[in-house]
């Protein structure tokens, strides 16, 4: 149907164009003029019509509801949490990576309905208990479900705060290993995964410890990020100006500047110079210095 309307479009075309009034005429040299090609879905196959469309339009995947999840009693909750564990034990494999994922989704449904706030405590008892699979899964080589794994972190970083700072040292040290991967979007998820986290969390001195240690990484991506980081650092805990400055923090930013507007690559000189003016915002003095 579409091919014949395609045709007697370019008919008309040839009969305003070269005057022609013979249909005749007009068939020879349509005829000559080559078709766009069709796609095989609009022609008749010895295919059957399920089997065309497979092949043209692959099926999507599974939309997964995201609606929140709501406890009625915590021990309904911890039930819920004991029966994640099993499927996060020993490494990912061709049998337990899907439970997995639905497991992280579970949490993620969690996360959005009453448990972090009505069942505050034990549900923070309950993520650290599978803090461990929450990490295997973020760090999964299925690029899909390590993206699940990595938006659970940030939703929880989000939900419980404050809550999460027993377990922001091994949240940091893995998603900041996790921002040197080869992988476009692993590397960009660990790294909106440590910005998320340290916009969240309390300030804390091995914080900033590990911005000078990701200034000094190998990794450019992560040097790069690491300027972002930084700023974010600076700019949600600036209230705590004191406290940073009587911790060391504020030395160790200015070595953090110095060795980014001092790098080689000029991206990260390029970012670093951002977050010196973030810098010089909160400690004018020591920027000038």
């Amino acid at each position: 149907m579409i091919a014949r309307g395609v045709r007697k479009t370019i008919e008309s075309f040839v009969i305003a164009q070269l005057g022609m009034r013979n249909s005749g005429d007009v068939d020879l040299v349509a005829s000559t003029i080559s078709l766009p090609s069709m796609p095989s879905e609009s022609f008749q196959s010895d295919a059957g019509p399920d089997e065309s469309a497979m092949s043209e339009h692959p099926f999507p995947q599974e939309t997964v509801p995201m609606d929140p999840l709501y406890i009625h009693t915590q021990r309904e909750l911890e039930d819920i949490f004991k029966e994640m564990q099993p499927n996060f034990e020993g490494k990912e494999t061709e049998h337990n990576w899907m439970a997995r994922d639905k497991n992280i989704l579970k949490l993620r449904r969690l996360n959005k309905g009453n448990a972090p706030s009505d069942f505050h405590a034990a549900y923070v008892i309950g993520v650290k208990s599978i803090l461990d699979g929450i990490l295997k899964v973020a760090n999964s080589l299925r690029t899909t479900v390590s993206t699940n794994g990595c938006q659970c972190v940030q939703e929880l970083a989000r939900a419980l705060g404050p809550s999460l700072d027993p377990m922001v040292e091994i949240l940091i040290q893995s998603f900041i290993k996790m921002s040197a991967n080869t992988k476009p979007i692993s590397s960009n998820n660990g790294n909106t995964t440590v910005e998320t986290i340290l916009s969240n969390v309390s300030y804390k001195e091995r914080l900033m410890q590990h911005m000078w240690i990701s200034f000094q990484d190998k990794n450019v991506q992560t040097r790069t990020y690491a300027a972002g980081w930084l700023k974010t650092l600076i700019r949600k805990h600036s209230h705590q100006k004191a406290h940073i400055e009587h911790s060391g923090g504020a030395e160790l930013a200015e070595k953090c500047l110095k060795k980014g507007l001092g790098d080689a690559n000029p991206k990260v000189r390029e970012s670093t110079r951002g977050t010196y003016w973030a810098f010089a915002q909160i400690w004018p003095a020591r920027a000038e210095a």
